[in-house]
């Protein structure tokens, strides 16, 4: 592999221009074992320096690239004196249609979407190398008149070099569509086995021989309850759900379960009853070991309360029967709790639902658009511009709400983090910021370690230092300040930027599911990222709290428990 001073003027010789080095190393080596000699540059102006010492036979470039984009880098190259002829590769995600506008108006031979595979990468570059001289074949006649979202653009690019680029445009179009394809193909999969599990799931509640009922946080009303409950009680299913306990038992019983129900709610933990006192309708009064267990939801407050009730009135008389009571008691409670589970994964199969729809509305939006667009006037098409980026903003709330959902299933597993480490990678993989927005300045100070689980840690620097750099984006020098320290039993981390702030009285939102102190119109978010981080340190035993001024910007700190502190 060749690089910039190492120019190499072979006719089998490409340069790539690529900065993030784990992509760039990828294509050299499968353009190496081709036998093509390679050079690699990392930013558009070492670019122009290489092709201006020795001319390459093919350039390949991404589009976010340092120091000028692969727009412009291919539109110098193809007005520099006896590079007009040298093809020009694009590699991009083709997330935007405007994307094709900008390849033909620079001069771009072919677009390559990423992520590609190798076969298609060389059969791209085997055309263009085999039709460079062909390609740019000088034309006469007035440059082509293109009408796009509004507005005329003038295309001087040669016939041939448009239909090239239409054509790997289309390749790039099929390509991605086989992938939705098979996407979609494994979410019908991944659909009909929650909805298995939660048959397997409802038959195994109903058939437990343990009392069993839920009852919804707001109003501590029966919302589901098992055939044991039901024999239990002597009460049917009918005329509970939908009732509260003073609706169906007396004032001392409905009195006790209802400060039961609520110090759960309040405490957010399991309650244990080893003898409960209750009069049944059909056996008298019974004894029962009770247990009450809280259900999540996605704001991770509790939604509703799980009971599991035992009666042991017969059983108390008999010790020797009790012990094996107590024993299968704690093997069925522990059945629930994967039960609990369970349920909490309803939001996920719930989100996957929503994509169906969703999928069939972007699809026909596109549709119009590639069909229909002349038909419309430029209202018409700003209303199917507003439908696109909905569906793209819904695509995206359905993603972060799949991942929020699935926080509670995963596992934690600690182990001794290298902050530094974790959070210099993080910074390194942040995606390259939009044109026209500064660059922020991020300064990265020495951080303590602490016991974690290195994959949800990570989710946690990158919603904050995601979240610092989006509201630092109109300050007029952005900087983020990330640093840490010990104190007692906590390491405690902050993020600090100097960006759009918030106000304190709305401080109580902050961290909620869907709750955003931002509009839309002032910056783009679905409202889960903070919730996200607040979960995940919690579940590591730790807090998370925030300070912050209007246009001032603010600090969010979170502290995790330290071993030995």
């Amino acid at each position: 592999m060749a690089f910039a001073g190492q120019a190499d003027t072979s006719p089998r010789h490409i340069l790539i221009v690529e900065n993030i080095a784990a992509q760039a190393q990828m294509l050299s080596h499968i353009l190496e074992v081709e036998g093509y000699q390679v050079s690699v540059v990392d930013n558009g102006q070492s670019a122009l320096e290489v092709t201006g010492r020795a001319r390459p036979s093919l350039i390949i470039s991404g589009v976010a690239i340092p120091e000028m984009s692969g727009y412009e880098l291919c539109r110098q190259i193809k007005a520099g004196p006896g590079l007009s002829q040298v093809p020009v590769i694009l590699v991009t995600s083709l997330s935007d249609p405007n994307e094709v506008l900008l390849g033909l108006q620079c001069g771009a031979d072919s677009f390559v979407i990423k992520p590609y595979e190798r076969s298609h990468m060389l059969a791209r570059v085997e055309h263009a190398l085999s039709n460079r001289d062909v390609a740019h074949m000088p034309e006469e006649g007035p440059p082509a008149e293109i009408f796009f979202h509004g507005e005329r653009h003038q295309i001087s690019a040669s016939r041939t070099q448009i239909l090239n680029l239409l054509m790997s445009t289309y390749d790039a179009a099929m390509q991605r569509n086989n992938e939705l394809h098979e996407s979609r193909q494994q979410l019908r999969e991944r659909t009909a086995e929650v909805l298995d599990a939660n048959r397997f799931l409802d038959s195994m509640i109903e058939h437990i021989p343990t009392a069993v009922y839920i009852k919804d946080a707001e109003q501590l009303r029966y919302v589901r309850v098992n055939s044991a409950e039901e024999q239990l009680t002597g009460i049917s299913r009918e005329d509970m759900v939908g009732k509260s306990v003073h609706d169906l038992f007396g004032q001392e019983e409905a009195d006790r379960f209802t400060a039961q129900d609520q110090r759960v709610l309040a405490s957010g933990l399991i309650e244990d009853i080893p003898e409960d006192r209750f009069f049944s309708h059909s056996k008298g009064m019974r004894l029962l070991h009770t247990r009450k267990v809280p259900v999540f939801g996605e704001a991770a407050e509790p939604t509703h309360v799980l009971g599991i009730s035992q009666d042991i009135t017969q059983k108390k008389e008999l010790e020797n029967v009790i012990a094996d009571l107590h024993s299968a008691l704690k093997v069925r409670a522990d059945e629930l709790e994967a039960t609990n589970k369970s349920l909490e994964s309803f939001t996920s199969a719930a989100s996957h639902d929503l994509r169906s729809p969703l999928s069939v509305i972007g699809g026909y939006a596109g549709l119009l658009e590639k069909n229909y667009a002349s038909c419309l006037d430029e209202k018409g098409l700003h209303y199917l511009s507003v439908i696109g980026k909905r569906v793209k903003s819904m695509a995206s709330l359905i993603d972060d709400l799949l991942s929020f959902s699935r926080l509670s299933l995963r596992e934690v597993k600690k182990t001794d983090v290298d902050m530094n480490g974790l959070v210099a990678q993080v910074v390194a993989d942040m995606p390259v910021g939009k044109p026209g927005v500064k660059k922020p300045v991020i300064q990265l100070g020495v951080l303590p370690a602490a016991p974690a689980d290195t994959g949800l840690l990570r989710q946690v620097w990158v919603n904050l230092l995601s979240n610092a750099v989006k509201y630092s984006g109109r300050a007029a020098s952005p900087l983020i300040e990330v640093s840490g320290r010990i104190e007692g039993a906590e390491a405690i981390y902050s993020v600090r930027d100097n960006g759009a702030g918030f106000d304190m009285v709305q401080y109580d939102k902050l961290f909620q599911v869907f709750e955003r102190l931002h509009t839309d119109l002032d910056f783009e978010g679905t409202g889960v990222g903070l919730a996200t981080v607040r979960r995940v340190v919690t579940r590591h035993g730790g807090r998370v709290w925030a300070e912050g001024v209007v246009d001032q910007g603010a600090v969010f700190h979170f502290a995790l428990p330290v071993q030995g502190g």
